[in-house]
């Protein structure tokens, strides 16, 4: 007897199933010529209904990505798809140490003075690094500035804005200098 029971649940779950995802009967629209309904297919012909969507330029090289369909149809999609696979363009570089920081000695690790010292020589030389870099970052801003007053045509905002940008660096600079004359 339950093994009854157990057949008709699963018959009616199949039922529902089937029910729920049969594809809906088109809706009768009035009668056009077999020359029209061939050179345009009706919004009808598809199920379920896409939205109409702006024409958009097919990418050119081939988009290997799950979200291909999307991406074909909303520019927006294609961009972030195509920033998750290659990147950012506008992002600037990544610059790696031409040669790998020192690392920790186990006895190092292992005491906890050592450590601390182990720190302090690595953020030492982040500072010396930063301090390092600086100084060409400061004349290439400087000669931005320069340019800019000089031709004109940008606007006093954002010349201040990168005034404002090189004064922080500057004193970044400073401090950072007067952290590493202290022994």
């Amino acid at each position: 007897m339950p093994g009854r029971y157990f057949m008709l649940a699963a018959l009616l779950i199949g039922l529902g199933a089937a029910y729920l995802y049969w594809p809906a009967p088109e809706v009768a629209a009035a009668p056009k010529s077999q020359s029209a309904k061939a050179s345009r297919p009706s919004t009808t012909d598809r199920w379920p209904p896409q939205p109409a969507a702006p024409p958009v330029a097919k990418p050119t090289a081939h988009i290997d990505s799950p979200l291909l369909p999307l991406a074909a149809s909303v520019p927006a999609a294609h961009s972030l798809d195509e920033a998750r696979r290659l990147g950012d363009p506008r992002q600037p570089p990544l610059l790696r140490d031409a040669e790998p920081g020192e690392a920790a000695s186990a006895w190092e690790i292992a005491d906890p003075a050592r450590y601390a010292a182990y720190e302090q020589r690595q953020q030492r030389r982040l500072w010396q690094n930063y301090v390092h870099a600086a100084g060409p970052a400061l004349a290439r801003l400087d000669a931005d500035l320069a340019r800019a007053r000089a031709e004109g045509g940008i606007a006093p905002a954002e010349i201040a804005q990168v005034e404002e940008k090189r004064r922080r660096i500057a004193a970044m600079q400073a401090e950072l200098s007067a952290k590493l004359a202290q022994p």
